[in-house]
């Protein structure tokens, strides 16, 4: 990937940077005329470029984590303004505390793994005298590339302006890739864990009982939630690292699914709990990692369901064709002799219908998470062609299963509940278990966790 590419912005000659610096000192001067101590936010790059999209990204998060620890700290404060002219960004804070505290809280910011070593955080007081780092205890800065005391480098110029520049652009790429992947990976995690907690569902593992298995319990998915979830992390990453699917890509994604089948079987001594999610959520968290690579190039829209089903379907469009079917499941036996789709079809159409069927229901303003989730459950069983029912019942038990969910979606909402826990009785005594719309369910809820993410961070 050519780091590079993502400095784009204005150049600044030594004249202006200068001019700058000279505008900078007088106001600091202005603003210590009404404040005690001062805290001056800017980032530190090297060449002639000081501002661009990501770095600009990098310092917005660099005001929210110092702002943050002024808060947790009981520091008052208050900006005082914010000034992103060519030469970089700059945030004045007054602070309403000791000149020490305030420069530990600076220190610790600039201590901020990946992000810290790319921001100056100046502490003033009155007369413009600024502390230093070694006042409280934190060593000289060091350089970016080879742990030297910084200013040694800078002075020799032991390093060229490129290798800087992509260092640079290194860390504020890491730093928000882990960011994200985290999320993506805690989406997932809660979505598994939203799925079987939704209680009652008929014929499936929740809270209450085991629904049509014996093999498994409500215990038994939380391990193997827990066992599988850093797998979708890795999985996003592998997405922004390949942006555009080739068959390099498709054969770490395939061996970090079978990893996590693995993972899932130490688990849970054996038993297949999330087999089937391992393939959607595999998918889906390897197209949110080609998005973000997107976003960091300015070239995507915020994320949305949608958005991300989109970027998935062309991946799953790509990776399918070399991913061969295991001619020893269920699920093979099952599209073979009824001439069923799957999990694949869905895949290959972006998710259709849990975008249909389940993503309305979930943003529904009225009821709880889990209520809405019966809902979308119910959606699922009257619409979907699930392999599971089809191989413990047939065709028949597949059109029962769809009648019997339709009548419920024309009762009243309050009476769901209780409709659902008879249901689950006649199901368990049949051993029919609808586990491929449990799985589109637990799509639903990942999408949706990551698109209310979203809303909220923009």
């Amino acid at each position: 990937m050519d780091l590079l590419k993502y400095i784009v912005g204005p150049s600044v000659s030594l004249e202006e940077m200068l001019a700058e610096r000279e505008w900078r000192a007088a106001e600091e001067m202005r603003q210590l005329e009404t404040c005690a101590v001062l805290m001056v936010l800017s980032t530190n790059v090297a060449g002639p470029v000081k501002t661009f999209p990501l770095l600009r990204k990098g310092f917005e998060e660099a005001r929210r984590l110092l702002e943050t620890r002024l808060d947790q700290e009981g520091v008052s404060w208050s900006l005082r303004g914010v000034h992103c002219h060519d030469g970089g960004p700059t945030a004045f804070y007054a602070v309403e505390t000791e000149a020490a505290l305030a420069k530990r809280i600076a220190c610790a910011v600039e201590e901020t793994p990946g992000l810290g070593r790319l921001l100056d955080m100046d502490v003033l007081t009155a007369g413009g005298v600024k502390l230093e780092r070694g006042q409280e205890g934190y060593p000289p800065r060091q350089c970016l590339l080879c742990g030297r005391p910084a200013f040694e480098c800078g002075r020799s110029r032991r390093h060229s302006v490129e290798e800087l520049q992509r260092e640079t652009v290194r860390r504020l790429t890491e730093y928000f890739l882990s960011q994200y992947a985290r999320q993506v990976e805690q989406a997932a995690l809660r979505a598994m864990l939203y799925e079987v907690s939704v209680t009652p569902k008929p014929g499936l593992v929740d809270r209450r009982d085991s629904g049509a298995h014996r093999d498994m319990d409500f215990f038994t998915f939380v391990d193997s939630a827990a066992a599988i979830a850093p797998f979708f992390n890795r999985m996003c990453r592998l997405g922004y690292h390949s942006p555009r699917s080739n068959s390099v890509f498709c054969r770490e994604l395939r061996t970090l699914g079978m990893d996590a089948e693995a993972a899932m079987y130490r688990a849970t001594g054996g038993v297949n709990t999330h087999k089937g999610l391992i393939f959607s959520l595999g998918l889906l968290t390897a197209a949110a990692g080609q998005w973000f690579a997107l976003t960091l190039e300015g070239t995507e829209e915020p994320l949305t369901a949608k958005a991300l089903c989109g970027t998935e379907k062309i991946l799953a469009q790509e990776f399918l064709p070399s991913l061969k079917r295991p001619s020893n499941t269920h699920g093979h036996a099952v599209c073979t002799k009824y001439q069923a789709e799957g999990i694949r079809a869905e895949a290959v159409s972006g998710f259709e219908s849990v975008l249909r069927e389940v993503l309305p229901c979930l943003r529904r303003e009225c009821g709880t998470l889990e209520q809405r989730g019966m809902w979308a459950l119910v959606r699922l069983m009257a619409s979907v062609e699930d392999t599971n029912v089809l191989f413990r019942g047939g065709p028949s038990a597949l059109q029962e299963l769809a009648r019997q969910a339709s009548e419920r979606l024309t009762s009243p909402p309050e009476d769901l509940e209780a409709s659902l826990a008879d249901w689950n009785a006649t199901l368990c005594r049949q051993g029919i278990s609808p586990g491929g719309c449990a799985d589109l369910l637990a799509v639903g809820y990942f999408l949706y966790f990551l698109e209310t993410l979203e809303q909220k961070n923009s």
